[in-house]
């Protein structure tokens, strides 16, 4: 048992008074520093200040078991949505740990006001802050066996030394009850000879307990053994070191490290997840960010109080979930949050664990198979696409495959208008001039294609741009350099006129200029039939039917009389005007793969064969060896066996770690290259844990039109969502 008495007495110190930018003459409301919502403004400082005691904030107590009632309909409606929090600390509240380190922190921002409440007491300081751990070496004057004298002694010293000291008792296993004093702002040159000088000569510097720190620009300096409340005297977010953050602070030291954390509404907490999780820039899909939104509240609601012997619920880190505060902030992550705001996912009336992964490669994975302890029903391997085949019908009759460049000589005679006994050099020539408003040239017979050229970039309009932009004075490389910059397909001209490259070059001319459009995007179900969502546009368009259409396998192209896709399959629509002039259909073998915009679709590495034996720690590394895999085809367990038939196996996601892989759906080929060098070839698809809600996954199916209830049945399947009684 340890009883400790501290004491502090000394004068208080004028507060100096900035008439620039510290204009506080308001009226100092103190309430207690537990309140859910504290409004403060800092008063005036005067210039004999007398400290006003404030009650103890109390520890945190542990957060009640969540509890959810059921919707009165089930998915895919959800209940209306609640009135988000208009402040910061408007209850349910969350506790973010955002550092947890042994250097001072900075809250840079000036002349900024902060009320302090630490050890019963409270106090204003101004910005910039440090916020540290105090070393806090007190020196010993002697031990006694009465804490009745020790306490009085305590008392007579800092009489004798004057302001600026404190006193405690420490009570020691043995029973003796040391006396102690420090100065916590600046310690005299020799504490022993004063101390000395006082009556008590042999004192001895001795370690404390570390201490929080808290040191102002302005303002007397705060330290404490225990917790520390710091609240922002403005409701403007708080800088700290990179992040802007809403909300207050509390502040501890756990094994000599500064943990800073910040207390905040639930709702405000998540407009800084959402967008750190699933960047609305990336992933500008409304219902895709609302399935993000619940799904990270669902996982707050989960872990709250699980840290609560530390004074936080959740890390701000990927380990738990990012967070950036209000430097995140998005307007359309903020509406995805505010019109989910209550919601959760629960399973048998408990919030789910809701896991979530970047970009699953197609299939997600049961999480028995990759974190055993956290084998759930609903974190099971689900196909991520959406299966519901949607049907294009087509103008004509099926044909027999063509080159890409037969099919654009086709496209160009539908595009051009010609019939097919006028499709020579000139005819091109005159239609584009036709289409574009140039001047139609002549063709000679004696150098076809470089007159050719000239005349077809005469009558586009693009002489002159192809000199400037093209950089070159010669036709045929002007109208070749223009392709290039503008993304037109147009392949170098072949000896044989017959071949009907200037047709395609009329096509691509008409490209350059505008008058022919591509838009490259994915197929999507619409109320009126199919649809198709344009890379770079923010909604889906309704396609005409029937229409031309093809399908196009790596160089080759047909016509189809009918055809089916899946959502998400890539689609490339030809128009001149409104007029759709072929839509092609392009084949790649994944084409209903919810998250196939990935840009962690697909991944390689490579090893050299020792430096793979080093990571996996088996020196005579002979050969790797797949023991299990999962649902989703990912490896669930890997043995490294050695030539002396020493051996170590991984199991679930130690695999990953231990190979240092993205992800743990790839195969594993060893060959030799031409030098001599073995090496380890890893081919591999995803990027995260693949458990739970695909973040890709969820985007593609968004774009495809389903809605976020239907995408966290989806990955959570067998799960309801309802309004969590914390924010009723």
């Amino acid at each position: 048992m340890r009883d400790r008495l501290a004491i502090l007495l000394r004068p208080a110190r004028r507060v100096p008074f900035r008439a620039r930018g510290l204009a506080f003459g308001l009226l100092l409301a103190l309430g207690c520093a537990t309140a859910p919502r504290v409004e403060v403004t800092p008063p005036p400082p005067a210039p004999t200040p007398t400290p006003v005691v404030v009650p103890t904030p109390p520890a945190p107590s542990a957060t009640p078991v969540p509890t959810a009632a059921p919707l009165p309909e089930p998915i895919p409606t959800a209940p209306p949505p609640v009135a988000l929090p208009g402040a910061d600390l408007d209850p349910p509240l969350v506790r973010v740990l955002v550092r947890r380190t042994a250097e001072p922190v900075s809250l840079p921002q000036p002349e900024r006001a902060y009320r302090v409440s630490a050890d019963g007491r409270s106090s204003w300081v101004w910005g910039p802050l440090e916020l540290s751990v105090d070393a806090a070496w007190w020196w010993q004057v002697g031990a006694l066996n009465d804490a009745g004298r020790a306490r009085a002694l305590g008392q007579e010293l800092l009489a004798g030394i004057g302001p600026g000291a404190l006193a405690r008792t420490v009570t020691s296993a043995e029973g003796l009850v040391r006396v102690q004093v420090r100065w916590p702002e600046q310690e005299p040159p020799d504490p022993a000879a004063l101390l000395a000088g006082l009556g008590h000569p042999g004192a001895f510097r001795v370690a404390g307990e570390a201490m929080v720190r808290v040191e102002p620009a302005a303002g007397q300096p705060v330290t404490s053994a225990g917790e520390v409340l710091l609240e922002p005297g403005r409701p403007w977010p708080t800088e700290v070191d990179r992040l802007r953050l809403r909300g207050r602070f509390w502040l501890r030291v756990v094994a000599g490290e500064l943990l800073l954390v910040n207390q905040l509404n639930l709702e405000r907490y998540l407009q800084g997840v959402v967008p750190v999780e699933m960047g609305p820039s990336q992933f500008p899909e409304l219902e895709a960010l609302k399935a993000q939104a619940v799904a990270a509240r669902t996982y707050a609601v989960a872990h709250l109080g699980e840290h609560a012997d530390e004074g936080w619920d959740l890390c701000g880190t990927p380990a738990c979930q990012a967070y950036d505060g209000a430097g995140a902030e998005h307007a359309l992550s903020d509406r995805a949050v505010a019109e989910t705001a209550g919601l959760i996912a629960v399973s048998g009336g408990a919030p789910i664990d809701a896991m979530y992964t970047s970009t699953c490669g197609g299939h997600t994975e049961d999480a028995a198979r990759v974190f055993p302890d956290r084998a759930q029903p609903y974190l099971r391997g689900v196909v991520c696409a959406w299966e519901r085949e949607l049907e294009l019908i087509g103008e004509g009759t099926a044909g027999a495959w063509v080159s890409a460049e037969r099919f654009a000589e086709e496209l160009a005679l539908v595009a051009l208008d010609l019939e097919p006994q006028r499709t020579g050099p000139r005819d091109v020539v005159d239609r584009v001039a036709a289409a574009c408003g140039g001047e139609p040239g002549q063709v000679a017979s004696a150098d076809p294609v470089a007159t050719f050229a000239r005349a077809l970039l005469v009558a586009a309009g693009l002489d002159r741009a192809a000199a400037v932009l093209a950089r070159s004075d010669e036709p045929l490389q002007g109208l070749l350099g223009l392709c290039d910059l503008r993304e037109v397909a147009l392949g170098p001209p072949p000896v044989d006129w017959d071949a009907g490259w200037h047709l395609g070059a009329g096509l691509a001319m008409l490209e350059v200029q505008g008058v022919v459009t591509r838009d490259r995007g994915e197929a999507v179900p619409r109320p009126e039939g199919v649809g198709i969502f344009p890379s770079r546009a923010e909604r889906s368009e309704t396609l005409p039917s029937p229409l031309p259409l093809y399908e196009r396998w790596a160089g080759a192209v047909r016509s189809r009389a009918v055809t089916t896709v899946l959502p998400g399959t890539s689609l490339e629509r030809v128009r001149r005007g409104e007029r759709v002039l072929a839509l092609v259909v392009v084949r790649s073998g994944g084409g209903g793969e919810a998250d196939r915009r990935s840009a962690w679709r697909s991944w390689a590495r490579e090893l050299e064969w020792s430096a793979l034996a080093d990571r996996l720690g088996v020196p005579d590394l002979e050969r790797l060896e797949v023991s299990g895999r999962g649902a989703s085809g990912r490896v669930a367990g890997l043995v490294a066996i050695g030539r002396t038939g020493s051996r170590r196996e991984w199991q679930g996601f130690e695999v990953r770690r231990a190979l240092e892989l993205p992800e743990s759906l790839f195969t594993v080929h060893v060959m030799t290259r031409d030098d001599g060098r073995r090496v380890a070839r890893f081919l591999g698809r995803g990027w995260g844990h693949g458990i739970g809600l695909c973040q890709n996954g969820a985007y593609g199916l968004a774009r495809a039109g389903r809605r976020f209830e239907e995408i966290l049945a989806t990955y959570y399947p067998g799960t309801s969502l309802v309004r969590w009684a914390g924010t009723e």
